[in-house]
């Protein structure tokens, strides 16, 4: 019998309804699924994600990669194989872009904001280059410990890594 783990106990159905092909209203949706009323220019796509530039860029390099279904917040993803595979892709597709496009630059930093840290309300990797720019923006990409904040990639793929199966 496999037992599937989701951050947030008892909520773990409602997380899972909550995911979705597209939903109304979600920016991220439009961009993802090439909305006519969408104007972002596409850096990367295939069937599982998209990646563009932030609009409001914190670093020498800010680029968001977004999965093209709508799955919320990091909170909505569980110890799935199939959630650990999209965030290593999204992660994958993230350092490709940066090491072609900003290889010299003085470190690469990939995460997430975590509830009630995001800005909108579709999962999407923040894939910077550094430095800061302003340098005061390094606040937003800081962890802040139990409060949440910002979490690492590396981080989030610990947390929803899949327990091995367990069969009886």
């Amino acid at each position: 019998m496999r037992n599937t783990f989701c951050f947030g106990g008892s909520r773990v159905a409602k997380r899972m309804s909550e995911r979705a092909p597209m939903a109304d209203g979600c920016v991220f949706c439009d961009i993802a699924r090439r909305a006519p009323t969408s104007t972002t220019a596409l850096l990367y796509s295939d069937d599982k994600v998209v990646a563009f530039r932030d609009i409001n860029p914190s670093a020498f390099r800010h680029y968001l990669v977004i999965p093209v279904d709508h799955i919320p917040t990091v909170n909505s993803l569980c110890r799935t194989k199939d959630d650990h595979q999209l965030v290593s892709h999204m992660v994958k597709v993230g350092k490709d872009m940066l090491n072609q496009d900003a290889p010299n630059s003085e470190e690469h930093r990939f995460g997430f904001h975590q509830p009630p840290f995001n800005s909108v309300d579709h999962l999407h990797l923040h894939c910077l280059a550094l430095p800061f720019m302003p340098s005061w923006r390094q606040v937003k990409y800081t962890p802040l410990g139990p409060l949440g904040g910002f979490i690492e990639a590396e981080k989030l793929l610990e947390r929803i890594k899949p327990e091995a199966e367990v069969y009886s």
